[in-house]
């Protein structure tokens, strides 16, 4: 990659590509990729128009959660400060919380997309080992529902 000029997605999965075992050729083709860091840290990577979004898994929904459990969400990423920048977003179908950033491809250069990309491995870490536990700290009432219950599609 070029130091000092706007990152392609393209420039941006050869410099990933060097530790793994990506097909560049289809991961650029079909526009996204899931890649494994640390061992256990699946970063996907989605590219859309001038956009690269990166998310993962931070925390899976197995057991009902207090009511104030996404409003505790909302908080945290405030302004993104706490997250770095980083979204918290909701995975329905999963039953997931989701870590999310926006890339923008056009106002990167190759240093600070990986800066970015790095940054984001290290948030990932960081809420997966922390939400189960600011989820255990908050009081369920009695009458909590799953998840899935709360945020049916209604149509």
């Amino acid at each position: 990659m070029n130091k000092g000029s706007i990152v392609t997605f393209e420039e941006l999965l050869n410099s990933l590509a060097l530790d793994t075992h990506l097909d560049i050729r289809d991961a650029t083709k079909s526009g996204g990729c899931t890649i494994r860091f640390d061992q256990h840290i699946n970063i996907t990577l989605e590219r859309h128009d001038k956009w690269v979004y990166l998310f993962s898994p931070v925390m899976s929904i197995l057991n009902s959660l207090p009511e104030d459990f996404f409003s505790s969400l909302l908080q945290i990423h405030l302004f993104g400060l706490a997250t770095h920048h980083c979204w918290f977003g909701y995975d329905a179908g999963g039953q997931r919380v989701l870590l999310f950033y926006p890339l923008d491809l056009e106002s990167s250069t190759s240093e600070t997309a990986m800066d970015r990309i790095e940054t984001f491995v290290d948030q990932v870490q960081y809420w997966q080992e922390n939400l189960p536990n600011i989820a255990s700290a908050l009081k369920p009432p009695q009458e909590a529902r799953m998840v899935a219950e709360r945020f049916k599609r209604k149509w």
